[in-house]
């Protein structure tokens, strides 16, 4: 466990409560499978590809805000520094758990916003993975105007993807009005939108050192409900290094804590309790369903992956496995799914992941409420994988099929054609009931 019970708790309190805000930094993108650079890493890249040319002062080749400021100053910043000596390709790379916590938490809106150092687009690249065409906000009108189907994501910094030769890195760059207005539509919009709310920071403590200053000036909001800092160095080293950012975030909150970890773990085992509750509340929807049969309800313990949590609350949502999770809790129609889920675990059927395993079958249960089930189907053409499930239970749906038109899929056993849905035969609850004896 990275968080307390009790933090954890309040965290996911936060949650439920729409209070939620994530402040991440560069710590975020260095974790694997990411493997992202550190700001002297890149700052040694950039002074050793310009050595040749050039050899600059030794104490440049490890800050990248003097390294950067020198080409500011000789009017070289976009065309030399960024147009060719900043490793763009080595600043791309695979999302880590981390990044898909915040997309998730994003998409779902469990998080009021996000506010990134980040330029690059791992969390947008994750949520493009799921079909979701994320974008980073640069200003606070963008945040707002983006905040209509998700959650804003604030990217101060810049985004290396929407106008690279805008990003900041080196405190020169804050005299210019075009890069001082960006900050101050985003410390405007973080006035009126931050009391009151719970922040979580990971991984922010990074070498960017200006940037904690500027983020602390944009973060001078009174009445955050909370602070918590996930963060694997000790707390003398965070307040070295920004001074002015612990003192902003711990001397106006009622509750302050510093966990020492990894930003992305913290993240991934926050998403992971938010799923388990999730799905709590998905199964509870079940229960007047198994009362009205005279059914006893037993609560079922979502003790899965996080893969496993996600491809369940995509199922208990409708939603294809190659597309995200769009709600923050389940909707009532759910109820169809979950009163069959207690069916199959009260019918002692095994667990594996999402699935189950019954009669030497392995079933997944899909919620459709209002739907045909050939349209269902038809959604849920999903990339192939190695294990298919043998019954698909589209719980709620209505099998509208034209009478003497049922036809089998050369398996044997099948009841509509596979064109979307793979190979498995797709019932609904009623023909599962039937078939399998629940």
């Amino acid at each position: 466990m990275i968080f307390d019970a009790a933090t954890l708790a309040r965290l996911l309190g936060s949650i439920e409560a729409n209070r939620l805000v994530l402040l991440c930094g560069a710590g975020l993108s260095m974790p694997p499978p990411s493997n992202l650079m550190s700001a002297p890493r890149v700052a040694q890249l950039c002074y050793d590809r310009y050595e040749p040319t050039l050899a600059l002062p030794a104490p440049m080749r490890d800050n990248i805000n003097e390294l950067a400021g020198y080409f500011y100053q000789t009017g070289e910043f976009e065309s030399l520094f960024i147009g060719r000596l900043v490793p763009w390709n080595d600043l791309a790379g695979q999302p880590n758990a981390g990044h898909a916590a915040v997309a998730d938490f994003l998409i779902t809106k469990a998080a009021a916003c996000v506010l990134s150092a980040n330029f690059d687009t791992l969390i947008e690249n994750w949520a493009s993975g799921k079909k979701i065409a994320m974008r980073g906000a640069l200003d606070g009108h963008e945040a707002t105007n983006f905040a209509s189907d998700m959650s804003p994501l604030i990217k101060f910094h810049g985004c290396m993807m929407r106008g690279r030769e805008q990003t900041v890195w080196t405190q020169g760059q804050m005299t210019e009005a075009a890069i001082a207005k960006r900050i101050d539509t985003c410390s405007k919009w973080m006035e009126l939108n931050l009391p009151g709310k719970d922040l979580l920071v990971v991984g922010f403590w990074t070498d960017w050192g200006y940037l904690n200053d500027v983020i602390a000036k944009a973060l001078e909001v009174h009445g955050f409900g909370s602070v918590t800092i996930v963060d694997p160095q000790e707390p003398a080293a965070l307040k070295t290094k920004a001074p002015q950012l612990w003192a902003s975030l711990s001397g106006d909150t009622a509750y302050f804590s510093h966990v020492q970890n990894s930003g992305a773990d913290a993240l991934a085992e926050l998403r992971v309790s938010y799923s388990k509750v999730w799905l709590k509340k998905f199964y509870q929807l079940g229960r007047p369903m198994l009362e009205q049969e005279g059914k006893n309800y037993t609560p079922i313990d979502p003790d899965m992956s996080c893969d496993d949590l996600y491809a369940a609350r995509c199922d208990a949502e409708g939603r294809p496995s190659n597309s995200a999770a769009l709600t923050k809790e389940p909707r009532h129609e759910a109820a169809y799914a979950a009163f069959f889920h207690h069916l199959l675990v009260q019918a002692s059927a095994n667990r594996e992941g999402s699935w189950y395993e019954y009669g030497g079958m392995r079933i997944r249960v899909i919620q459709a409420a209002g739907e045909a089930l050939n349209i269902v189907r038809e959604r849920h053409t999903e990339p192939p994988a190695s294990v298919q499930p043998d019954v698909v239970v589209c719980a709620g749906a209505v099998d509208i099929a034209i009478h003497g038109r049922i036809v089998g899929c050369g398996a044997g056993r099948s009841i509509v054609r596979p064109a979307g849905g793979g190979t498995a035969r797709w019932l609904t609850l009623e023909q599962a009931r039937g078939e399998l004896g629940l």
